[in-house]
C-alpha cells in the first residue's frame, strides 16, 4: 500500500497528495498479486477515500462555522456602531481608543478627531478633576463606576449639557468601556429614544428590558421572532417562564451573583419557545443604575445559536468518528478479508448447490406428463421438458414459442394467438396469471388441453412458466354429462307434461262421471226431502242428513278437481291466476296483489308455458302459506318480444342460502327444473324493501306473440 496521507495539510494539499498517489499507482507496474492482496488493497483504497471525504466534510463544516462566527462578529460590531447610546473605550491614560456613531454625535466630532485624544478634553473644566478621580478609581478597583459630568463646547466657549458615565474595566485588554448617556434637554432625549427604538426594532438580536423586580417592561420584535411570544404575552412576566428546564437552580444563583458583583453577565442558556421547542441562546445581561448607584432596570440581549451548537456537536462527533475509524481500520480490514474469504467459499458452495438444483429441476419437469416450458422476459424459450417438445414436434433449439403460438395452424379457433397475448400480458405485469382451454390437432386427432401461465420474479431475472395439461378425457366426460343432464331435463319435462295430461283426464272423468252422478243423486234426494217434509218427519230428517252428506261430497269432489286441474285453466291463464289469487286470499287471509303490466302477454304464451306458469304461481303461493309468515304478497307479470317475466315477492321471514340448499326444498327445486326445461332463468333474492323473499323467473317465448283478441 502507498504511504499514508498527511492529515495536517490543508484540504487542497490532501487532494493534491491523493492525486499524486493515484498517478503513481496507475503508472507503476505492480507485480502479480494474489486475490487476497488485491482485495486488501481495494479495501484500503476505499477506506482512504472515505477518510478523505469525511475530512473534506469536516473542513467544510469548520469553514461554515468560521463564516457564521465572522457574521455574528460583524452583527455585534454593527450593533456596537449603531447602538442608540454612546460607547467609548479608553486606555489607562484616558485616551479614546474606540467610539461608536452615537458617541461621535454626542461630542459633535468626527471619529478621526476623537481617536487618540483624551476624553477629559471634552469635559467642562470644573469637572475635569472629578473625571480624573473617576478614571483612577475605575482602573484601580476594577469595579463598575458611575459619574455625572458636564461637557465642554469648544465652539461656544461655554459649558455644554450634562452626561452620565457608566464604566467598567476589561482587565485582559486594560481598557475601560464607558456608556455615556446624554442628560441634556427633553428634545434631545426624545430624539435619542426614538433612534433607540428604531435600532431595537431593526436588529436581529432579541432584546428585553425588565424593572428592578425582574418584570419584563419591554421587548423588541426579534424577541417575538425567536421565542414565539408576542409583546403583550411577555410584558409583566418574570423571564423565568422561558426556562427550558436544562439548568439547575445553582446556575441562576451564580448568574445573579455575577450581575451584582461584576456589573454584567454573559453566557449561554437553554430556553423554550412558545411551541415547546427548546433552543440555545447567547445572552448578555447588563443592569441600568440610577444616579445614586441603585439598579433600576436590566437589559438582556440574546441571539439564537441552536444551529451553531448543533453544528459544533456534529463536528465534535465527526472528529471522534474519524479518530475511531483510524484506530479500527486495520481490524476492519482483517475482518473484511476473513468475511470475503468466507463469502467466496459460500458462493462456490451456493453455485454448486444451484447447479444441482437446476439438474434436479430439469430432471423433475422432464419426468412430468404435463408439458412445461420456461420463458424469459423477452418471451424466448429458456427450458422445455421432453413432453412439450414431443407434443409440438420440435427440438429445443428450433422452438420459438410465441412465434409457434401465433403461426402454427394446428391451434384451433385462434387459441394460439390468445395464448401468446396472455403470455405477453403476464410478462408485462398487467396480469399475475393466465389460463386458457384450447383444442390442438395432433397426429392422433384433436386433443383438448389447459394452459396455465404464471410469473416468477425472485432475486434473478423474470421467468414465466407455461404448463399444459391434457384435459381431453375430462372434456369428453363433461360433454357426456351435459348430454345426460339434457336428457334428464327432457325426461322431467315429459313427465310433467304427462302428469298434467293425466291430471286433466282424471279431472274431466271425475267431472263427467262422478259429478253428474252426484248431481242426479242430489236432485233425487232433494225431491224425496220435499215429499217427506210433512208426511214423514222422521224420514225427512234422515233425508236431510243424507242431502248434507251429498253436498259435502260434491264440495270435496270440486276441490279435488281444482287441485288436479282448475277448471279456470280452460278459460285461459289470466282467469286461472286470478282464481288462484282469490282462492289463496280466501284460504289464508293474506293480502295478495296481482299486477299485470300488459294483458297482451297472455296471448303471446303457449299452452305449455301457461301450465308451467300456473303451477309455478301455485307452488310459490303454497310455500308462502306454509313457510313465509307473510302479511303481503305481490305477483307481477310483464313481457317483451323475447321473454315473459314473473316476479313473486312477499314480506315474510325470507329464505337463507343454507335453507335453499336443503334436500327437502322440493318446491323450489321443481320450480327451477320447470324453468330450466323451458330454457329460462330462475333466481331467488330480496325484494326492493329489503325484507322477505322474491322469486324472479324469465321464460323465453317460443313463437312471436299473437295479437290480443
Amino acid at each position: 500500500m502507498s504511504e499514508p496521507l498527511d492529515r495536517g495539510v490543508a484540504p487542497a494539499g490532501l487532494r493534491k497528495q491523493a492525486e499524486q498517489l493515484a498517478d503513481q499507482q496507475r503508472q507503476a507496474v505492480p507485480p502479480p498479486l494474489s486475490s487476497e492482496e488485491v482485495v486488501r488493497q481495494l479495501h484500503e483504497l476505499q477506506v482512504s477515500q472515505i477518510e478523505l471525504e469525511m475530512q473534506n466534510a469536516a473542513l467544510a463544516e469548520l469553514e461554515q462555522l468560521k463564516n457564521e462566527f465572522e457574521s455574528s462578529r460583524d452583527r455585534y460590531a454593527q450593533l456596537y456602531e449603531q447602538a442608540p447610546v454612546s460607547y467609548f473605550s479608553l486606555a489607562r491614560e484616558g485616551v479614546i481608543t474606540r467610539a461608536n456613531v452615537a458617541a461621535c454625535g454626542l461630542l459633535r466630532r468626527e471619529k478621526s478627531h476623537l481617536l487618540g485624544r483624551r476624553f477629559e478634553q471634552f469635559v467642562a473644566p470644573q469637572t475635569q478633576g472629578g473625571f480624573r478621580g473617576f478614571l483612577d478609581a475605575a482602573f484601580s478597583s476594577g469595579a463598575r463606576q458611575v459619574f455625572e459630568a458636564q461637557l465642554f463646547e469648544a465652539e461656544a466657549g461655554r459649558a455644554g449639557g450634562m452626561v452620565r458615565i457608566e464604566a467598567n474595566v476589561d482587565a485582559d485588554s486594560a481598557t475601560m468601556r464607558m456608556l455615556v448617556t446624554d442628560l441634556g434637554d427633553e428634545h434631545a432625549r426624545d430624539s435619542a429614544l426614538r433612534r433607540a427604538f428604531v435600532i431595537l426594532d431593526s436588529i436581529r438580536e432579541g432584546v428585553l428590558v425588565t424593572d428592578s423586580d425582574n418584570r419584563i417592561i419591554s421587548v423588541n420584535p426579534a424577541f417575538t421572532t425567536i421565542t414565539g411570544y408576542q409583546a403583550e404575552e411577555a410584558i409583566g412576566r418574570d423571564p423565568s417562564f422561558l426556562r427550558g428546564g436544562a439548568h439547575l437552580p445553582q446556575f441562576y444563583e451564580a448568574m445573579w451573583r455575577s450581575l451584582h458583583q461584576d456589573g454584567s453577565w454573559y453566557g449561554e442558556l437553554v430556553n423554550r419557545r412558545k411551541n415547546g421547542e427548546r433552543f440555545v441562546e447567547s445572552l448578555s445581561i447588563t443592569p441600568m443604575r440610577t444616579p445614586d448607584g441603585a439598579i433600576s432596570h436590566f437589559v438582556g440581549v440574546f441571539s439564537d445559536i441552536t444551529e451553531r451548537k448543533l453544528a459544533e456537536a456534529a463536528l465534535r462527533e465527526l472528529h471522534r468518528e474519524l479518530d475511531q475509524r483510524v484506530v479500527d481500520r486495520t481490524a476492519e480490514l482483517v475482518r473484511a478479508n476473513q468475511h470475503l474469504q468466507l463469502e467466496v467459499q459460500q458462493r462456490e458452495r451456493a453455485q454448486e448447490a444451484l447447479r444441482d438444483a437446476e439438474r434436479f429441476f430439469h430432471a423433475t419437469i422432464d419426468s412430468l406428463t404435463d408439458r412445461v416450458l420456461v420463458l424469459d422476459q423477452a418471451g424466448c424459450l429458456v427450458h422445455a421438458n421432453q413432453a412439450c417438445l414431443a407434443f409440438a414436434g420440435h427440438t429445443r433449439h428450433q422452438l420459438h414459442y410465441l412465434h409457434f403460438c401465433e403461426t402454427d395452424p394446428r391451434w384451433q379457433r385462434s387459441a394460439g394467438r390468445e395464448l401468446a397475448a396472455g403470455i405477453r400480458a403476464v410478462i408485462a405485469g398487467t396480469a399475475d396469471a393466465y389460463a386458457l382451454e384450447y383444442e390442438f390437432s395432433t397426429r392422433a386427432g384433436p386433443r383438448w388441453s389447459q394452459a396455465r401461465v404464471s410469473r416468477f420474479l425472485g432475486e434473478g431475472p423474470l421467468r414465466v412458466v407455461v404448463a399444459h395439461s391434457d384435459i381431453t378425457e375430462r372434456k369428453v366426460m363433461d360433454g357426456a354429462l351435459r348430454q345426460s343432464h339434457a336428457q334428464l331435463r327432457q325426461l322431467a319435462l315429459h313427465l310433467e307434461t304427462a302428469k298434467e295430461d293425466e291430471r286433466k283426464r282424471i279431472s274431466r272423468d271425475i267431472h263427467d262421471e262422478l259429478g253428474q252422478n252426484l248431481l242426479a243423486l242430489r236432485i233425487d234426494i232433494s225431491m224425496l226431502s220435499a215429499r217427506t217434509q210433512d208426511s214423514h218427519p222422521r224420514l225427512h230428517r234422515r233425508v236431510g242428513a243424507v242431502l248434507s252428506n251429498v253436498d259435502t261430497t260434491i264440495k270435496s269432489v270440486r276441490g279435488i278437481m281444482n287441485e288436479l286441474r282448475p277448471m279456470a285453466l280452460d278459460l285461459g291463464l289470466q282467469a286461472a291466476i286470478e282464481w288462484q289469487v282469490g282462492d289463496f286470499r280466501k284460504r289464508s287471509g293474506v293480502a295478495c296483489r296481482l299486477l299485470v303490466r300488459d294483458e297482451a302477454l297472455f296471448a303471446a304464451i303457449g299452452s305449455q308455458v301457461e301450465t308451467v306458469l300456473f303451477r309455478i304461481v301455485q307452488e310459490a303461493l303454497s310455500n308462502v302459506l306454509r313457510h313465509a309468515q307473510a302479511s303481503q304478497v305481490e305477483i307481477e307479470l310483464s313481457w317483451d318480444a323475447c321473454a315473459v317475466y314473473v316476479a313473486i315477492s312477499d314480506n315474510g321471514i325470507g329464505i337463507t342460502p343454507q335453507q335453499q340448499r336443503k334436500k327437502q326444498c322440493f318446491g323450489l327445486i321443481g320450480i327451477a327444473e320447470r324453468v330450466t326445461a323451458l330454457g329460462g332463468q330462475f333466481e331467488i333474492g330480496l325484494p326492493a324493501a329489503g325484507a322477505g323473499c322474491r322469486l324472479a323467473l324469465q321464460l323465453p317465448l317460443q313463437a312471436p306473440p299473437r295479437p290480443a283478441t
